[in-house]
């Protein structure tokens, strides 16, 4: 059994197609990790969510997206309460409008779905002890023991094992650097790797560290990894898969080619 894993998605059905055909996926015998945040951003979202619902082995994460599409279609106060407002409109403008529109005219996501994304685990690790995660996680804290906000939204994490990654990239070895302790790898989505340095447009390695949101929301890939050989596939560009939609972009593809 081969392992997969790949993140972020946003509503690029046809970028997880790509993903799932480049690497030879078998539905069969494999097994895929989805670090979450299917939704939210191209117009998709309701065939990505029945995709993951057709993987055999998967192993599904929540991520920050998730659980505000999880609010917006199950909680009527997100909506209509003062205190939620604001959280809601940056939902709507931070892609949860295209996946409302994904579900028709009647903006509806069936119970299956939404059971899905409810089902979703905050984290995840492997009897080989291999953590995933969406967003990041404390070191110094149990992760059975973390608010789940934290493992979907912060970015300390990552932010402070990026700074030691720059201050230490001119060694001879760079990757053997940072070593984070408890765990024999971990994989994380959630900031895209070209918010990071905009030249790296794959999955970005740090010692035991993986980071695997490749941007495929904005104007990047998305990418999917063999756990275990390291091996990685990308999607076209997902704005050029939907040229016409601006996406979590504002801007679309062919909007682009003509300015």
């Amino acid at each position: 059994m081969r392992r997969f894993v790949f993140s972020d998605s946003h509503g690029g059905y046809k970028a997880m197609v790509q993903c799932l055909e480049r690497c030879g996926f078998n539905n069969d015998q494999d097994q895929l990790f989805f670090l979450g945040d299917v939704v939210d951003g191209w117009s998709q979202t309701k065939e990505s969510i029945q995709l993951l619902l057709g993987i055999r082995n998967l192993v599904h994460l929540l991520g920050n997206h998730d659980q505000w599409a999880i609010k917006g279609f199950s909680d009527k106060s997100f909506k209509q309460d003062s205190e939620d407002q604001n959280e809601h409109y940056f939902w709507i403008m931070q892609g949860g409008d295209a996946t409302v529109k994904s579900y028709g005219p009647s903006g509806e996501m069936p119970p299956e779905h939404l059971q899905f994304l409810l089902n979703a685990k905050p984290y995840h690790v492997t009897e080989d002890n291999i953590l995933l995660v969406h967003a990041g996680f404390d070191p110094e804290k149990d992760i059975a023991e973390t608010d789940t906000d934290w493992l979907i939204w912060s970015r300390d994490f990552i932010n402070k094992c990026y700074q030691l990654y720059r201050k230490n990239k001119y060694r001879l070895q760079p990757e053997k650097d940072l070593v984070i302790p408890g765990y024999k790898e971990i994989y994380i989505g959630h900031t895209p790797t070209t918010n990071l340095n905009q030249n790296q447009t794959t999955p970005l390695k740090m010692g035991n560290l993986i980071l695997m949101d490749t941007g495929a929301a904005f104007s990047g890939c998305l990418s999917i990894m063999d756990l275990d050989t390291k091996e990685v596939w990308q999607s076209n560009p997902v704005m050029t898969l939907y040229p016409d939609e601006g996406g979590r972009n504002g801007l679309s593809w062919n909007a682009l080619r003509q300015a």
